[in-house]
């Protein structure tokens, strides 16, 4: 049997992580919106599913040290490998794809989150870790 896998994505809102799941990932999609923004619930939930063995994407913005600790300890606990992959896009990404948005995010929302947001090491326990820069989804051709 293959190792699970418990993959962190890592960015501020609008950094395109929830693009990027959907289009590279069949895990088990896990996000905090989901639980109400109760973190004790979605990490009760995150167990679960590790303890049967699925693979889960957590797409969250993981903006802190601190909050991916959780989360990489509840991985390594069941023996998962821990992927990070942090969406690195621009300000100017960013901004244009707040404008353009049929329910525009509010700009000092995502400044706010720029300032909080840890850059990841491979130190904090992940097994690898990905930078994404200005990720778009593919266009069909």
């Amino acid at each position: 049997m293959s190792q699970i896998e418990c993959v962190l994505m890592i960015g501020v809102a609008l950094s395109g992580k929830t693009t990027y799941v959907k289009a590279n990932f069949d895990h088990e999609r896990i996000a905090l919106s989901y639980f109400d923004n109760s973190r004790k619930k979605e990490q009760e939930y995150i167990e679960k599913c590790l303890s049967q063995g699925k693979n889960v994407v957590i797409d969250d913005t993981n903006l802190t040290r601190a909050i991916r600790k959780q989360h990489i300890d509840i991985a390594k606990k069941h023996g998962a490998k821990v992927r990070g992959i942090l969406m690195n896009t621009s300000r100017a990404l960013l901004e244009k794809r707040q404008r353009s948005r049929r329910d525009p995010f509010p700009l000092s929302v995502i400044y706010k989150q720029l300032n909080q947001l840890e850059t990841p090491v491979i130190d904090e326990g992940f097994d690898e870790l990905i930078v994404k820069k200005d990720y778009e989804e593919p266009r069909e051709t």
